[in-house]
Formats: C-alpha cells, structure tokens, sequence
C-alpha cells in the first residue's frame, strides 16, 4: 500500500511540475516563434502568435513585451488607432519599463503627424511632452545624455537628452525632436 501511495505521489509530482514547466515555456515558445517571425520579415505570422500571448498567458513577462511588439506593428503599418490605443495600455500596464519612454516618444511622432489633432490630441502631446522634461538632466563634460532600447520587433531606438530638446532616432533615422 505504501508503495502506490509512493508511486501516485511521485507521479502527481512530476505532473505537476511538468505542467507548470509547459505552461512558462509554452508562453516563452510563442513569444520567441513570433520574434523568429519577424527576423524572417513575417509580420503578419508575428502579429498572430503575439496576439497569442497575450490572449492565453496574460499574466506571464511575455504579455507585456507582446503589447509593445503590437503597437510597434500597428505604427509601422499605419494602422494609427490601434497603434495608440496598445502604446497607451503599454504604458497604463508595464509603467516601470524602459520601453515606456519610447512608447510615448511613438505616442508624440503619430500625433505631430495627424494633420489636423483634436483638442484632446493636442493635450496629450503637451502631457507627454512635459514628462520627458519633468526628469531634471544632469550632464558632466558631456552635450547630452544617452539612452538605448531594442524592441522585440527588432527596432533600435536611441534617445539623446540635450540641455533645450530631445532627439529620437530609430534605426539610427532621426525618429523625433522634441523642443522644450
């Protein structure tokens, strides 16, 4: 007797563990499918298992990275609302990321580009615009301060924080100034 209950435990065990193991690494699976995407220019496939991610493990570190992946699809295509509408839950859900910054500094390139913004457009970006100078710069010997981030969607963003304006670049292209 002693030796079923034995044998069950151990089987439930290594179930058990078995189960918890798929689930992170069926998540991690997903989310780097959908990094292979992208490097094999399949955007779309990318923007499928991403989407995945998000659905079925939304609480996993993957989800958020997922989000932001998304929103850099939807800029990138011209799909705008969409765009804005993940950079914003981006930045509501994950606020304590590196990427938050280049998820506002999206937020600013799409509203300085619509032709005409509405009035609620126009105080988001003096919003956005005011926090990345609230943060006082503190430069020695040196014209700016620099900082860097590579997106999942394999975008390289750089931002350089001078003493009067900011300057973004993407894929070293200038991406946005921003003016004090």
């Amino acid at each position: 007797m002693k030796k079923i209950c034995g044998i069950f435990l151990i089987m439930f065990l290594v179930f058990s563990l078995n189960e918890k193991a798929y689930a992170g690494g069926d998540a991690r699976a997903r989310y780097e499918k959908a990094v292979r995407c992208i490097l094999l220019k399949q955007d779309d496939f990318a923007l499928i298992e991403f989407r995945s991610v998000i659905r079925e493990f939304p609480k996993s570190g993957y989800a958020g990275k997922s989000v932001f992946a998304i929103a850099e699809y939807c800029y990138d295509h011209g799909i705008y609302n969409d765009a804005i509408k993940n950079f914003t839950e981006y930045i509501n859900n994950y606020p304590a990321s590196k990427a938050v910054t280049f998820a506002k500094a999206h937020l600013l390139k799409i509203i300085e580009d619509i032709k005409e913004p509405t009035w609620e457009e126009k105080r988001i970006f003096e919003d956005i615009k005011k926090d990345f100078f609230s943060k006082p710069l503190f430069l020695v010997f040196s014209e700016y301060k620099k900082t860097s981030y590579k997106s999942d969607g394999q975008n390289i963003f750089k931002i350089k924080y001078h003493t009067d304006n900011i300057e973004v670049y993407r894929n070293n292209q200038p991406f946005l100034k921003i003016n004090q």
